[in-house]
């Protein structure tokens, strides 16, 4: 990346991706970059920055419709602020119901999905954006932030976490109505990323309840996680998509 930083939003793809917001060296951050695999090889540019400096944001969506939703504002007040950016530049939407960092989104910017977070506390809420704005539907089974988190609006996927009291290994599967717990993670972790589908997905980095930056990767194959190679750098509140 051209900024180094934590707790920002990622959505995209591994050829064609989005980071905005998080923190780096000089603070809270609203810088956005994009990632072109093709030029020239593998390489960052920057972008343009969101309307709000904030952490613990979560992307998703597309390199050209994005969304960012929730976050915490400095110096650590929690926001249900959200955006949509259109490939060049952010604009400021309805704002989540409950405020909240950390929580899981997935979707797109018409048609997108809230669900978990730190609203002081943890929090189960989930929320369906329409384009306009959010309304409340069923909550988790689980209080948790800082999950994995992938799928759409009608089939997502939550796993790991920040829950109660600390790391958790909880699974939840979202069919556009209800959560339906699954089959755990092999290995409780916070501060955990994701990327893929709710039939195909992976979970890495994070950390572990001996409080151990992680380099574990776990595949899910729809019924269950299974081990695979590790990251080649331990890491926690990075991105995925």
């Amino acid at each position: 990346l051209s900024v180094g930083r934590w707790g920002a939003g990622p959505s995209g793809t591994s050829t064609s991706g989005l980071i905005a917001g998080g923190g780096d060296s000089s603070g809270d951050s609203a810088v956005t970059e994009e990632w072109n695999v093709n030029f020239p090889v593998g390489a960052w540019a920057t972008s343009g920055s969101m309307s709000t400096v904030r952490i613990h944001v979560r992307g998703t969506g597309t390199q050209t419709a994005s969304l960012a939703v929730g976050g915490e504002l400095p110096p650590g007040a929690r926001t249900g602020q959200t955006e949509s950016y259109n490939g060049t530049a952010w604009g400021e939407l309805n704002d989540l119901n409950t405020a909240r960092y950390g929580p899981g989104a997935t979707g797109t910017t018409s048609a997108g999905l809230a669900f978990g977070g730190n609203a002081d506390p943890n929090s189960d809420v989930t929320e369906t954006w329409n384009g306009v704005s959010w309304s409340d539907v069923n909550d988790m089974n689980n209080v948790k932030s800082d999950m994995v988190s992938v799928g759409t609006q009608t089939s997502s996927l939550a796993a790991g976490g920040s829950g109660s009291p600390r790391e958790v290994d909880y699974t939840e599967l979202w069919n556009g109505t209800n959560w339906t717990e699954v089959n755990d993670l092999n290995t409780a972790r916070l501060a955990i990323r994701g990327a893929g589908t709710t039939a195909a997905a992976l979970a890495f980095g994070g950390e572990t309840p001996v409080e151990a930056n992680s380099a574990k990767t776990e595949s899910w194959n729809g019924t269950n996680w299974a081990n695979e190679n590790p990251l080649n750098s331990a890491v926690v509140t990075h991105g995925g998509s």
